[in-house]
Order: C-alpha cells, then sequence, then structure tokens
C-alpha cells in the first residue's frame, strides 16, 4: 500500500518543479536512481543481504554484459516511459496518466498471450473488450487518440516483461539498467549547469528554468530528491511482493491511478466531464471483470 501511495502522489512532486522542462527533470531522474540503486546494491552485499531471487552467489553484481544487452534496451524503455509521464503531469494530461496505469494490468494480459504463449479466459477476453471500447470512448469524445495513456500502459507492460525473466531483485535490476544511462544523464547536468553558468539560459533553452545550483533551493532539492522519489516505493514494492499474495499486489496497484485521478481532477483542475467519464467508466467495468476473473480462477486452484 505505501508503495502504490507513493506512485500515486507523484505527481504532486513533479508539479512542484512545473516550470523546469521534463527533458531536465527526467535527466536528474535517471541520473540520482542510478547513484542511490547502486549505493543500495553494495550496501546490501557489504551487508550480506540477498538482492537477488536466489542466493547472491547465483548473480553476480555485473550479470554479465549479454545481460545487459538485455537489460540495457529495458531501461530505454523505462527512461521513455518516465519522461513521457512527467511531461503529462506537468502540461495538464494527469488524467491521461492515470488511464493509462489503469489500462496497464490489461496491457499485460494481453502482452502475456502475445509473447508468451499464456492464454486468455473468456472474462479476460472481455476484459480486454472492454478497456479497448473504453479508449475508443475516449478518443471519440476528445477528439483525439489518447495516446500519451497507451504509451504508457504499453512501455510499462514491456518493462515488466523483461522484468519478470531476470533473478535479480527489482533495485539490483534497476541499476543493471541505469549503469550507462546514469553516468550520461549526470553528465548532460554537468554540461547544462555549466552552460547556464557561463552563457545563462537564454542561450540554452532546454535547462531554461531549472534553477538547479543556480536560483530557486526548492527547485535544486526536489531536483536531488528525484532518486529517492524514484526508488523508494520500488523498494517498498519488492519486500512487498516478496511477502504477500501476488493476487493482492494486483488489487492495490489500483491505488496509484486512482489517487493520480483524484489529484489530476481536484488539485491541478483538469477537466473529468462528459468526454472523459464514458471512457473512465467502461475501463473501470473491465478492471472489475478482470479482477472478478482473478479472484473466480484463484479459487478453482486452490
Amino acid at each position: 500500500m505505501g508503495a502504490f501511495f507513493l506512485w500515486g502522489i507523484l505527481p504532486l512532486y513533479w508539479y512542484a518543479i512545473r516550470h523546469v522542462p521534463a527533458f531536465v527533470i527526467t535527466l536528474h531522474r535517471v541520473g540520482w536512481a542510478a547513484v542511490l540503486a547502486w549505493i543500495i546494491v553494495l550496501v546490501r552485499r557489504r551487508l550480506g543481504l540477498s538482492d537477488s531471487y536466489g542466493s547472491p552467489a547465483e548473480v553476480p553484481l555485473w550479470p554479465g554484459w549479454r545481460v545487459y544487452g538485455r537489460l540495457l534496451p529495458n531501461g530505454l524503455v523505462l527512461v521513455g516511459n518516465w519522461g513521457i509521464y512527467i511531461w503529462a503531469v506537468n502540461n495538464g494530461h494527469t488524467l491521461d496518466a492515470s488511464l493509462g496505469y489503469y489500462i496497464n494490468p490489461l496491457v499485460n494480459v494481453l502482452l502475456g498471450m502475445l509473447f508468451f504463449q499464456e492464454r486468455l479466459s473468456p472474462m479476460q477476453w472481455i476484459a480486454v473488450a472492454l478497456a479497448t471500447g473504453g479508449v475508443v470512448l475516449q478518443t471519440v469524445g476528445l477528439g483525439y487518440l489518447p495516446w500519451i495513456s497507451l504509451v504508457l500502459a504499453f512501455s510499462f507492460g514491456i518493462y515488466g516483461a523483461v522484468k519478470k525473466h531476470t533473478r535479480m531483485s527489482s533495485i539490483h535490476s534497476l541499476a543493471v539498467e541505469l549503469a550507462s544511462l546514469g553516468p550520461a544523464a549526470l553528465l548532460l547536468i554537468g554540461v547544462g549547469v555549466v552552460l547556464e553558468w557561463h552563457s545563462g539560459t537564454a542561450m540554452n533553452p532546454a535547462w531554461a528554468g531549472s534553477d538547479f545550483l543556480a536560483g530557486d533551493p526548492l527547485s535544486t532539492w526536489v531536483l536531488l530528491g528525484a532518486g529517492v522519489a524514484t526508488v523508494a516505493p520500488l523498494m517498498l514494492f519488492g519486500i512487498a511482493a516478496q511477502n504477500i499474495r501476488l493476487s493482492d499486489v494486483g488489487f492495490f496497484q489500483y491505488i496509484g491511478p486512482t489517487l493520480m485521478l483524484i489529484i489530476g481532477s481536484t488539485i491541478f483542475h483538469e477537466p473529468l466531464d462528459q468526454r472523459r467519464m464514458p471512457g473512465f467508466i467502461l475501463v473501470w467495468i473491465a478492471l472489475l471483470v478482470y479482477s472478478l476473473s482473478n479472484v473466480l480462477n484463484r479459487r478453482r486452484t486452490v
């Protein structure tokens, strides 16, 4: 619950620095998350704690270039997801982001069928069809395809599908995924700071208004804290996933998009009107059918 609550209120964190370009915020999130993830992995190893789904000896600190070749593209997908999500929140599309994370569980089911030969039950097919209908209703009501929702849902689904086949803990695999991207992001941050100090933001629009180390202390601290904001819920989720039933994790995942929906409509004052509501309602019905199918399937296997 703590993990999904933090993910649900994360829009408030990024909104506090909405004057900073999403590209710059994403760089800080990638850079500081990489630093923090590697610190945690090294400390856990030092303490003799397992950071894998087997014994520590089964997964070395550096898993090898073959594994890295699979995790690096996954890291790129994750960073793309982060960037679009931050841009959406800071540009009045929090409700689109919320819809994307509502759809994500059903996208996972669809990806399982397409790539892992998993069979869908009749109720799951109904849920996928209802969710598709919800996206169509949003498209008709808004007059454009809710691409933000679809990109967030499918990118996170693809990320999770690759993650499913690694024995490393979530924090260890994140550290490996960001092993190259983190230093690159920190280098770009450093270049941006130097350019801002020497030439001013007028000649460097990509970093305009970032205020990192050169102005508003709040912006500096929020950007520095981007790593903690990223890693903290991930750590909580990793602990929870090892101690409670997977079906319960599936239930709790709706906390995040629900909080995002509430924040977007009440605090950010994004319109949740007749153009959006039919699509959301159909997706909620789809999730109800999907959850019911999981409950019934669990009872059959007990």
